[in-house]
């Protein structure tokens, strides 16, 4: 991915964006650790949500909504079957994990994290892989995908729920991607970390508050569960 530097101008689109009563919970300042100049420049994630998916298998989700709903770690819901995806999913109080089954005809998905972007940032990916009115992806297979905040469906938009305990862990080659995200620089939230067993961008797993597996189920988990 090419870094673009941060020029005058693109400091003051910053700074206009980040003055919008909308961006304001979106774009927020850097860990104080930071020296001043650097946090001014770095805004923080926000995740809205991760996505496990398996190809042409709805009966795996019934085994999975019946796991979920038997460790009491947040809100589990599910989405009835339409033309591309059926899906089921575990809601927190910081973002949600949805674990889909493809349709036949959509073999090309893989494990996703979904992040809040305004969308004056989208055009910094000239050629996307996949672009449509609330999301865009970079590349297939790259770990992750942008979603507009205009999106109806944000977690933000979900009733809220009290369960803090999920968090998410990446590879450093996914950390490396997020930090320079749309050409910008920005900090990972603190319920992501990177973790050394993960080695592709597009491995991650969700832990709950004891670092035991939430996601993915009962597949290939580049993680040993019981070593965590």
């Amino acid at each position: 991915m090419k870094f673009q530097p941060l020029t005058r101008r693109r400091l003051a689109t910053y700074m206009g964006l980040a003055s919008t009563g909308l961006s304001s919970h979106l774009l927020k300042a850097a860990e104080q650790s930071h020296p001043a100049a650097e946090t001014r420049n770095t805004m923080q994630l926000q995740i809205d949500h991760i996505m496990f998916p398996v190809y042409f298998n709805n009966a795996f989700l019934d085994i999975v909504e019946q796991t979920w709903k038997g460790k009491a770690t947040g809100r589990v819901f599910s989405q009835p079957q339409n033309a591309v995806f059926k899906a089921v999913y575990l809601q927190g109080k910081s973002f949600y994990v949805e674990h889909l089954s493809t349709v036949e005809s959509e073999p090309y998905w893989s494990s996703t994290l979904y992040i809040v972007v305004p969308k004056e940032f989208w055009s910094y990916y000239a050629t996307p892989a996949l672009r449509s009115e609330h999301f865009l992806m970079p590349r297939f297979g790259c770990g992750y995908s942008l979603v507009s905040p205009e999106f109806p469906h944000l977690h933000s938009s979900l009733p809220e729920q009290s369960y803090d305990g999920l968090s998410i862990l990446i590879s450093s080659a996914l950390e490396a991607e997020l930090k320079t995200l749309a050409g910008r620089a920005w900090s990972l939230p603190p319920n992501v970390r990177v973790h050394n067993g993960l080695h592709h961008a597009h491995d991650m797993v969700v832990v709950d508050s004891e670092s035991k597996v939430v996601a993915p189920l009962y597949q290939a988990n580049p993680l040993l569960r019981e070593h965590l």
